[in-house]
C-alpha cells in the first residue's frame, strides 16, 4: 500500500493546473500564462487545456492576487486610506471572495456550479469592503448606501447561486442570432413606420422610426438593456449573462469576473503594464489567457441526463 504522504503529494502533482509552484514564501497558483500571440499558435485541444487550467488555478498575492486599491467593480476605493490589505483583502460579501474559478464553480466538475456556501452576493463589491459597522459613516466603504442609509444583509447585495457555465457557449451563440435577427428588423423599417421586433418565439416590443429617419423610437421596446437603446441608432444588443442583462459576451464576463472575484486584472480590461489595483503587479493575466479560458467556458457542453 502507498503511504498516505506520497499518495498525498501524488495526488497534488496530477491536480496541480500546471508545474508545481515555486520557493516557500513565493508560492503561485502554477500557472503558465500565454504570451499574447501564442493563442494563434498551439492546437485547439492545447489552448482550451490552458483555458480549463486558467480556470482551475487558485492566485496568490505573489502573482497579482488581490485589489489592495480598487474595488470590484473596477474603480477606486471609497476611502483611498483604507486599502484592501490584510485583514480587510478577503471579503465574503463584497469580494474578493475566492482565490480561483473553480474554487466556486464546482459542481460536479469544474466549470459548473456551487453549493449554497459559494453563492455571489451581487452588487456588494461597490463597496470597499462590507463591515455593517455603524461607526463607519463614509458611503461605500463598509456601513453607509449610496443612499446614505446603513445596508443591512438583505439589501446590501443580491444573494444568488453561483452560475453553471455548462452551455453558456451556446447561450451567446443565441443572444447574437437574435441580435442580428432584431437589427434586420431595424434596418428595414422605413422612415415614420413601426415594427414589432420578435425573434425566435421571443417578443421585445415596438420599435419606431422617425419621419425623417434620422432616429428611433425606443419606448415601446421591452427586455433590453438600457445600453441597447441609446443613442440615435439604437444598437439592440442582447446581453445574454447576468439577470439584469448587462454583460454581453462570456469574455466580458470574464474579464469583470477575475477582478471582482480574485483580484486578477486583465491587460485586456486595464490596459497593458498597468498596475491597476496598485499590487505591484501589471499584466496579471495576458489577453492570450482571457481567450483560453473564455473558448473553454464556450465549449463545456449543454447540461444532460446520465
Amino acid at each position: 500500500m502507498i503511504p498516505r504522504i506520497l499518495w498525498t503529494v501524488a495526488t497534488c502533482i496530477a491536480l496541480a493546473p500546471s508545474s508545481l509552484p515555486g520557493q516557500v514564501g513565493k508560492e503561485t497558483s502554477g500557472y503558465v500564462h500565454l504570451q499574447n500571440g501564442e493563442e494563434f499558435q498551439l492546437s485547439l485541444d492545447a489552448l482550451l487545456e490552458r483555458g480549463r487550467q486558467a480556470f482551475a488555478a487558485m492566485w496568490t498575492a505573489t502573482e497579482g492576487g488581490g485589489r489592495p486599491h480598487t474595488n470590484g467593480v473596477g474603480g477606486m476605493l471609497a476611502d483611498p486610506g483604507s486599502p484592501l490589505s490584510f485583514p480587510r483583502n478577503f471579503n465574503r460579501i463584497s469580494a474578493m471572495d475566492s482565490n480561483g474559478c473553480a474554487g466556486c464553480h464546482n459542481l460536479p466538475f469544474a466549470g459548473g456550479g456551487g453549493d449554497f456556501v459559494t453563492g455571489v452576493f451581487v452588487a456588494g463589491q461597490r463597496f470597499d469592503a462590507v463591515t455593517f459597522d455603524h461607526g463607519d459613516g463614509i458611503p461605500l466603504r463598509g456601513a453607509v448606501s449610496e443612499a446614505g442609509g446603513f445596508a443591512t444583509l438583505p439589501d446590501v447585495a443580491n444573494y444568488r447561486a453561483t452560475l453553471g457555465m455548462f452551455g453558456s457557449g451556446y447561450i451567446e451563440m443565441l443572444a447574437r442570432q437574435m441580435t442580428m435577427d432584431l437589427r434586420a428588423i431595424r434596418d428595414a423599417l422605413a422612415p415614420g413606420g413601426s415594427a414589432p421586433l420578435k425573434t425566435k418565439g421571443v417578443s421585445f416590443g415596438i420599435l419606431s422610426r422617425s419621419a425623417d429617419g434620422s432616429t428611433y423610437g425606443v419606448s415601446q421596446v421591452e427586455g433590453l438593456p438600457e445600453q441597447s437603446l441609446q443613442g440615435p441608432v439604437p444598437s439592440l444588443i442582447i446581453h445574454p449573462f447576468h439577470q439584469s442583462g448587462s454583460v454581453i459576451s462570456l469574455r466580458q464576463f470574464t474579464n469583470n469576473a477575475f477582478n471582482h472575484h480574485h483580484g486578477m486584472q486583465s491587460e485586456e480590461r486595464f490596459g497593458a503594464g498597468v498596475d491597476a489595483d496598485g499590487d505591484g503587479f501589471g499584466n496579471e493575466l495576458t489577453r492570450a489567457d482571457i481567450t483560453a479560458v473564455s473558448l473553454w467556458q464556450a465549449s463545456l457542453q449543454v447540461p444532460g441526463h446520465p
